[in-house]
């Protein structure tokens, strides 16, 4: 899983477990999705003559809960979109998901009564030679805000994993007849996942919380880290093929790649307290801030 997704699902997760006060392991710095960040901050956006101006709400994730729940909200959603006008090339999402801003756009609702506010992150490189390595200068801009409460939609997680396993299936048959055995590995590692009691092969270990998900929230998180092979160079997306081969290797990429984000998204939205899916953001959407916010990082 792309560590900006991983980020923003801890984030959703954590959040909901100090709105609801459920035990969890926090994100400090110790979480492995922060280990490379230098600061993850949270910022209000106003509009000026000149452009957009940044108003700091909370310096870290901890005092963005504490100031959510100071103000009445009550959970988190993940939400994630095509990227729409923001790729005006048509190229697939899948295909720009190695790229910071690409492969869709992820925010997260912070949701109380009365509706609920949007959220989008902006990452940009700050020193490079740092020692420790945390180079990742993480903003999450509020984009709208008092949006009115979206419809409940159920979501069924076990059908979900039912379909995220037919993917694997037919994507690792075609790896292994092709000789890719690195990426079958992944995979069948995925599929693995999805059948354990808890993570096997997931690096981020720590979304999987039986105190806030249920184990098919945790097999999907668990599973779509293990199977994300959509990178830049070197990855699945960088392969081609001849005649049906390709037209096969196109259905089965498109197909693990929209499963996967709708199991992200429906694993992590099940730790809300109504464990309902957030609709897709609009990414045509004229409401203040979103467009310009979005271009300016993507």
């Amino acid at each position: 899983m792309q560590g900006t997704i991983a980020h923003a699902v801890a984030l959703v997760l954590e959040g909901n477990a100090a709105l609801r006060g459920v035990s969890s392991t926090g994100l400090d710095n110790g979480h492995s999705t922060m280990t490379f960040c230098e600061f993850v901050r949270f910022v209000d956006l106003a509009s000026t003559p000149t452009g957009w101006s940044e108003r700091t709400v909370a310096e870290d994730p901890t005092a963005w809960f504490g100031y959510l729940k100071e103000r009445g909200f009550n959970e988190l959603r993940l939400s994630h979109g095509p990227s729409g006008g923001t790729n005006p090339n048509g190229v697939p999402d899948r295909m720009l998901a190695a790229f910071i801003g690409g492969g869709g756009r992820w925010q997260i609702q912070a949701s109380r009564p009365r509706g609920s506010d949007s959220w989008e992150s902006r990452w940009t490189v700050g020193d490079r030679e740092r020692a420790d390595r945390r180079i990742w200068q993480v903003t999450y801009g509020r984009v709208a805000r008092n949006q009115p409460p979206s419809a409940d939609e159920s979501i069924d997680l076990q059908a979900l994993r039912d379909e995220l396993r037919e993917a694997l299936v037919r994507i690792k048959a075609f790896a292994s007849k092709q000789g890719l055995d690195n990426f079958a590995v992944c995979f069948a590692n995925g599929l693995d996942d999805l059948a354990a009691p808890s993570p096997v092969h997931a690096f981020h270990k720590e979304l999987a919380n039986p105190s806030l998900l249920p184990l098919a929230a945790i097999q999907l998180l668990s599973a779509a880290q293990s199977a994300w092979v959509f990178g830049g160079m070197g990855s699945w997306n960088d392969l081609g093929f001849d005649g049906e081969d390709q037209a096969t290797y196109e259905s089965i990429s498109e197909a693990l790649y929209g499963t996967v984000n709708r199991a992200i998204v429906a694993a992590t939205n099940s730790s809300a307290s109504g464990s309902t899916c957030a609709p897709d953001p609009d990414p045509g959407s004229d409401k203040p801030g979103k467009r310009v916010w979005w271009k300016r990082f993507g």
